[in-house]
């Protein structure tokens, strides 16, 4: 089981180097954390494409942060932000690649679709065969490791220099 995970804000995000977790006011994350997901799989609506979706990052899931972190979300999951499989898809943005993801999950979360994604609808479970059929579709994307994107990359530090990164 993976998260599905709708964040309009989460490129800005790493730009600035906020980066290492996905907060929410919604206990929905910690119920879904509970599930022991592998990633998080991060998408966002593109800008004047209501309706479709955008497929921004895979994340892999850490116990624990693997940054020194602050937020002020009552609910967190993390991620290995050092990890190789956490990455950022360079060209999700392309028309063709925007209309195969949004047909892709359309027809099993129409609700989600209808909501924009707002509140609980941004945030769900993605069963093994949505994964596998997620993975074969982005199988040729290309991708870079997140913190390549991070503008200060030296103020990225992680919190135990000599843990093992998750795989």
């Amino acid at each position: 089981m993976d998260i599905f995970y709708h964040a309009q804000s989460f490129e800005q995000n790493i730009k600035a180097g906020s980066i290492g977790l996905i907060g929410s006011g919604s206990p929905r994350i910690v119920e879904l954390s509970q599930r022991l997901p592998k990633r998080i799989w991060v998408f966002k609506t593109p800008k004047g494409m209501k309706g479709s979706i955008q497929l921004v990052a895979s994340l892999l899931v850490s116990e624990e942060p693997s940054v020194a972190v602050q937020t002020d979300q009552p609910n967190v999951i993390f991620y290995d932000v050092f990890s190789p499989h956490s990455v950022v898809f360079t060209d999700s943005g392309s028309l063709e690649r925007v209309q195969q993801v949004s047909g892709y999950f359309q027809y099993r979360w129409h609700a989600a679709f209808s909501t924009s994604f707002r509140g609980d609808a941004g945030l769900r479970a993605m069963e093994a065969d949505v994964v596998r059929g997620l993975e074969a579709i982005v199988t040729d994307w290309a991708r870079v490791q997140m913190l390549e994107l991070v503008k200060d990359r030296g103020s990225v530090r992680p919190i135990n220099p000599f843990a093992q990164s998750s795989n």
